[in-house]
């Protein structure tokens, strides 16, 4: 039985989906079900059943996933380490991050592994949180970058950086005016704030409460742009990353203003997939992205928020 034919079905298991295991493998949704029928012809064994929308694997699907899944994982550390050996840095890499991390924040990180490494495909693409999660967990995407980064079943986290957090309002708004203000001067004003689900709303909503703020919040929106359109046409303030308002505040069409006294940071972080041996292009890209040399396999503790 090929490692291919292995790679397909952990992929079935994982994605949940015969067109996304289609996809990260490169064949037709019937050749998917091809591979599973001669696989389950082999073993003799029924190893998924379909429901509605799940496949769940049978007690023998389950022994011989976890064995499928180590022999992928070891087959792709060897040719990573051959690949190594060449020197030659090179392959397709793929990024995603949430929106609020913008290509400022990216940019110098980006253009310095691209100058390095011209010969590797980067593919960064922008999604909301919990996707990202999902799919670094089913290896849909190499490495995630999101704010308020935790640990999950199959997924760790390295630290990228922290984003200052300040309000961000229209030039006209009277806060404009200010240096720096205390965030009682929030209480009572309409606010464009994130969506409820998301990390940093969560995390902006405790940080109003621990100052006795009481938030007006006129408007929830999940993508990061359009925060920033309503406020430069003076609907409301908002909270956001400082570097995610620097281009608006070049052209004047957004005034930012810090926190006094307790100021307010978010944590933001790399995402990838526990237990895989990564590719040396993926290697050199976390390397830029934490600034420190990761081994095949990076641990670090990281506390749930």
């Amino acid at each position: 039985m090929l490692v291919e034919s292995l790679k397909v079905f952990c992929d079935l298991v994982e994605t949940q989906s015969f067109s996304k295991t289609a996809v990260l493998n490169c064949v037709t949704q019937s050749a998917v079900s091809q591979q599973l029928k001669s696989i389950e012809k082999r073993q003799g064994k029924q190893l998924l059943e379909r429901e509605k929308r799940r496949l769940t694997l049978t007690a023998e699907g389950e022994i011989f996933y976890r064995y499928a899944r180590e022999i992928v994982r070891r087959f792709e550390e060897m040719q990573h380490r051959i690949q190594a050996l060449g020197g030659i840095v090179s392959g397709t890499v793929r990024l995603a991050a949430i929106y609020s991390v913008g290509m400022l924040e990216l940019a110098p990180h980006l253009k310095a592994y691209i100058k390095s490494y011209p010969r590797v495909n980067l593919r960064l693409q922008y999604d909301q949180p919990q996707k990202i999660y999902d799919d670094v967990a089913s290896s849909e995407i190499d490495l995630g970058i999101v704010a308020y980064p935790r640990a999950q079943r199959n997924v760790e986290v390295l630290p990228f950086t922290e984003d200052r957090m300040i309000v961000a309002c229209n030039p006209d708004n009277e806060l404009a005016q200010m240096k720096q203000l205390s965030p009682r001067e929030l209480d009572g004003r309409p606010l464009i704030l994130f969506t409820p689900e998301t990390p940093s709303r969560r995390a902006i909503d405790r940080y109003l409460r621990k100052h006795g703020v009481k938030p007006n919040v006129v408007m929830e929106l999940d993508h990061i742009a359009t925060i920033k359109h309503a406020v430069e046409v003076d609907i409301g303030v908002s909270i956001i990353p400082s570097e995610s308002a620097d281009y608006e505040k070049s052209w004047g069409t957004l005034k930012t203003v810090e926190f006094d006294g307790d100021l307010f940071s978010r944590p933001v972080g790399i995402l990838y997939r526990k237990g895989r041996s990564f590719s040396l292009a993926t290697q050199k890209l976390l390397e830029v992205l934490s600034e420190n040399k990761p081994t095949d396999e990076p641990e670090m503790e990281v506390e749930e928020l």
